[in-house]
């Protein structure tokens, strides 16, 4: 069944939200389309802030999701430095600063996360940066430029990737972790071996050192580590996590829980209003409960699935939205993958050794089942995980430990075949 409605607004200029209104033209929607967002650029693609952009092998354009030109060939009507202030289902609008009104039979939600503050005097001195928007970026480019040492705060993906990215620069940088190994999702044998490339780079990495005050008169100067450690900084990148950006959805009574509640065709509890991409929360058939993803894969693909949801909802041929959670980064060279849920806690076999020309691939399991995967440099190997987990469960198979034999075989269950 196709449902029937003249306009739709999609909230949020990040790439569910580029992505989603280009689809709704490719899909066949011929009514008006308001892409708005609260910045002011074209929207972007936002993981290589803190990789290719910061190293200055990116430019502004090229970080682009869509030209200019596209959108005006999509009739894609552009409202971006504009913050959409409230939710109007029931009226078919969304209210903007200023009290403008932008027709809206159809919301689609794609705000994304907010970085969550580092929450301690001094943090609002210039100097400290997040990495999640192109001004930011900018701005911390000066500051490398100008030599300055810069303090990490955080050993997830944002402040693991700024720390290589400005070491291969050679800036002086100290990573402050409040664990003991960078990007911990990783597992313990491979965060180890990525720690090993963050010192032989000359990253000063500290483990357990979690930040008291960040202090400057009129900029960052030093930082003062809780165990009363002072560390001079004229920059602080602070990468310690994200929270869903909600708050647009609570207001009018939308069903939360750790992201906005979706269906498996994203749509909310409000009828009229559907969400996508890093703040969505979704039932995912592959690993029966409702997960969040925050990576560039699932905000473009779940924005196509939102945009089939919204205009054939009822359609009881559509099948609901089930990808299979990937990520990557780029860390000294070094290519990481990321695919299904890896966790703590699971046990874990590898194969290959990382550092080596062949890279090294770990897959984890509980109770046999294979839930997800993490490889340096070896890609093929990862992608057939993903692959196999999109197609149904995967039992752990003995065979996977050994590496003469060909680990698609041994996933399917078939008779194992030598590599060739």
């Amino acid at each position: 069944m196709t449902e029937s409605f003249d306009s739709v607004a999609v909230i949020g200029g990040g790439m569910a939200g580029a992505t989603a209104v280009i689809a709704l033209r490719d899909q066949g929607f011929s009514g008006r389309i308001s892409l708005v967002g609260a910045e002011k650029h074209l929207p972007y693609e936002r993981p290589p802030l803190s990789k290719q952009f910061l190293s200055g092998e990116m430019s502004e354009e090229q970080l682009l999701v869509h030209s200019r030109e596209t959108y005006a060939e999509k009739d894609i009507e552009l409202v971006l430095g504009r913050r959409a202030t409230r939710l109007c289902p029931a009226d078919g609008a969304v209210e903007l600063e200023g009290g403008e009104r932008v027709d809206a039979d159809r919301i689609l939600l794609c705000m994304g996360v907010r970085p969550r503050p580092v929450g301690v005097p001094g943090q609002t001195l210039p100097g400290v940066h997040y990495l999640r928007d192109l001004e930011d970026a900018y701005a911390l480019q000066v500051m490398i430029e100008s030599g300055v040492p810069v303090v990490v705060v955080g050993e997830g993906f944002i402040g693991s990737e700024t720390a290589s990215t400005l070491a291969q620069q050679g800036a002086d940088v100290t990573l402050l972790m409040a664990g003991d190994l960078p990007m911990p999702m990783l597992g313990m044998e491979a965060s180890g071996w990525l720690l090993e490339q963050h010192r032989s780079n000359g990253v000063d990495v500290r483990a357990r050192s979690p930040l008291r005050t960040i202090r400057g008169r009129d900029c960052v100067e030093a930082v003062e580590l809780c165990d009363g450690t002072i560390l001079p900084a004229g920059a602080v990148v602070v990468g310690i996590g994200s929270e869903a950006a909600i708050d647009l959805a609570t207001e009018i009574g939308i069903t939360v829980d750790n992201g906005i509640l979706v269906n498996g065709l994203s749509r909310t509890s409000i009828p009229e209003v559907y969400a996508a991409g890093d703040l969505a929360r979704f039932p995912s058939p592959t690993f029966g409960r409702n997960i969040r993803v925050e990576h560039w894969q699932n905000a473009h693909n779940q924005a196509v699935k939102a945009v089939e949801g919204m205009l054939h909802h009822g359609d009881r041929d559509i099948e609901p939205y089930d990808d299979i959670p990937w990520a990557w980064t780029n860390q000294y060279g070094n290519q990481w993958e990321i695919a299904g849920l890896p966790g703590a806690g699971m046990d874990v076999v590898r194969r290959g050794v990382p550092g080596s020309a062949e890279g090294a691939l770990w897959i984890f399991s509980t109770r046999g089942h294979v839930q997800g995967a993490v490889a340096v440099n070896r890609r093929r190997e990862l992608r057939a995980i993903q692959r196999a987990l999109g197609d149904g469960p995967v039992l752990l198979n003995e065979a996977v430990r050994d590496e003469s034999v060909d680990l698609r075989a041994a996933l399917s269950g078939a008779d194992t075949v030598k590599n060739a």
